[in-house]
Formats: C-alpha cells, structure tokens, sequence
C-alpha cells in the first residue's frame, strides 16, 4: 500500500487548492447549492402581462448559465416603487435589472428619443435591423455613463389609441382629447402636435384615470389593454401605430461591477439569447389579444396613417438637433423613411 508523507500531503493538498481557485466560477458552483447573488429585476408592465413570464425565462436561464450561482427575483411594475423610479433605482443600485420602454429610457438618456418618432418604423423587421446593428449599440454605449448597462433590445408591441368615447381613424379626432402617455418628452410632443393634451400618469393609476374622466384616453400596446384590464374602461381602438415600441433590458452598473466577471457575461449571453423569443412572442400575443378585445366589445379601427404622419413631420424637425442629425438620417437611410 503507497503512503504520502505528511510534508508531501500537504504540498499536494496546496496544489490543489490552487487548481481549484484558478477554476472558473461559474463552473465551480454546483447547481442546487445557494445562490451567491440575489438580484432584484422589474418591468413596465403589470406581472399579468406576457413579458413578466419572458423576464422569468430570462431569470431561469442565468441561473441555469451560472450553475445556480445568480438567482433572479422578477417583479411587476409598481411592486418595487413607480415606473420612473425604476431607472433611478439601477443608477443608485436598489435595483439590480429593469426592463423598460424607451419612453422611460429616454428621460435620462434624450438621445433614445429617436426610436420613437412617430412612423420611423413601418415593419417589425425595419425595427430589429436598426436595434441589432450599429445603431443600438451606439445608444448603449451612452448607458454606462449615467450607471446603467443596456443587454438586449425588445419589443412591447405596436401602440394604438384606445379612447373611452369615440374612434380617432384621423388627426383631427384625437385633438382635444387628454391622452395618457409614457414620460418621454417625444410622447408629449407627438400628441401636442395634434392638438391633444397628453399627460404622463404611471401605469398603476391609468384604470382608476380613465373610470374617472381625468384622461379620455391612453396610447399602449394591445396587450397592455388585456393585462391591466383597460378595454372595461375604454372600448374604440385605433391602430395609429405611431411608434414599434422598444424596449431593452438593462442592468444597474454597480451591481454587474460587482459580479464575478463569468456571472456577468452569463447575464449578458441571457439576456441576447432572450430578445428573438421576446419578440416573437409580442407579434404573437398581439394577434391572441385583438381577437379576445373584439370578444369584448371593443371597436377595433384602422387609423389614416399616411394623414397622421403628414401632420406629425414637424415633431422631426423639432428632436433633429436633439436626437443628433447625423443620427437620425442614418437611421432613415436603413428604413423606408419617415
């Protein structure tokens, strides 16, 4: 029988010590074991919208990427503070991952704006072009200045109107009208250039707003429409389409600075891997919810769009120097135009 010495076992023992620190992490945690980091993520929407069931995917698969080691808890909007706050929390580092719309990004982040000109897009495909080339990460790269990292571009679905009294198939229907909005000043701009009132009011107040008379209408996805139950209180959709809607899932710069460097790409990887299903599932659920919508009661409206977007070509004037020039013509040169 071979036998070590003491001074020999020890040598060994160090060796292997060594070989086991120089392992990668995420190799090294065994699934099952407890998680090293717990992050908090939250969303625009309410937790019955599909999108909370993608972030959950998305938690499952870092986890599953990190051996166990980084464990996800998703919420809804309104569970971890406001809409708005959501943003100012990965600044601060209250909150680890946000997914949110650009018409809350760009509040810190004016350039963004210019994914939401009205029209920019006339397809799904001209939209995920622009995001998934230069162009997206260009605006990424302005991200980790103000303490935020952006992973993955999304979708959240076409936004219609849905007005409580009447249609709006033309511009001239919709003026007057108080609209809710998201907080983006190209919102605002949009529907004040059509001689509506727009007016920014968080999601968990928009049911109880429109019950109300406070607002005669909001502008959000159809999907938006069933998950928060909005089409009780507001009945004629129009397919504006002003706008593809993106979104993006990001993460707080100081809670990734502090992550093992294979956990934060694992975070990274899941998050690209996430954004063709979170797409796919968008077009998906929004032909699910136009037919349940009409099962409602709802009129459901095509908008004259050639006539909204001739009235809207001012708000292009207007973010150009905003937005940047070079900017957004580059963008125009990879679509159909505005």
């Amino acid at each position: 029988m071979m036998t070590i010495g003491r001074r020999r076992f020890g040598e060994l023992a160090m060796a292997g010590g060594a070989a086991v620190l120089s392992a990668p992490l995420v190799a090294r945690h065994a699934l099952g074991d407890t998680p090293l980091h717990h992050l908090k993520c939250t969303m625009a929407d309410v937790s019955t919208h599909p999108i909370f069931g993608m972030l959950n995917d998305f938690a499952a698969d870092v986890l599953k990427r990190t051996s166990g080691a980084v464990e996800i808890q998703v919420y809804g909007a309104g569970q971890l503070g406001s809409q708005g706050n959501a943003l100012t929390g990965m600044q601060t580092g209250t909150l680890d991952l946000v997914c949110h719309t650009t018409g809350f990004i760009e509040t810190i982040y004016p350039t963004v704006a210019v994914l939401d000109l009205p029209y920019l897009f006339k397809t799904n495909q001209e939209a995920e072009k622009v995001l998934d080339g230069p162009v997206g990460q260009q605006l990424f790269d302005l991200f980790p200045a103000k303490g935020i990292y952006g992973l993955c571009w999304g979708h959240w679905a076409w936004r219609s109107v849905t007005h409580a009294l009447h249609p709006v198939p033309e511009p001239k229907d919709i003026a007057g009208s108080k609209i809710r909005i998201q907080p983006g000043a190209i919102y605002a701009a949009t529907y004040k250039t059509l001689s509506a009132a727009p007016q920014a009011i968080d999601v968990s107040e928009i049911y109880l707003s429109l019950a109300q008379h406070a607002v005669d209408a909001l502008e959000v996805p159809l999907i938006s429409l069933i998950a928060s139950k909005f089409y009780e209180v507001a009945k004629h959709i129009t397919l504006t389409n002003f706008n593809y809607n993106p979104g993006a899932i990001m993460a707080s710069k100081r809670t990734m600075d502090k992550l093992e460097p294979p956990y934060q790409q694992a975070i990274r990887d899941a998050a690209l891997a996430a954004a063709p299903p979170w797409r796919a599932m968008m077009s998906a659920k929004t032909d699910d919810a136009m037919a349940f919508l009409k099962t409602q009661g709802c009129t459901i409206t095509e908008a004259d769009k050639p006539a909204y977007a001739d009235a809207l070509k001012p708000v292009y004037e207007q973010f150009r120097p905003i937005v940047g020039a070079e900017l957004l013509d580059s963008i125009l040169k990879q679509t159909s135009g505005a």
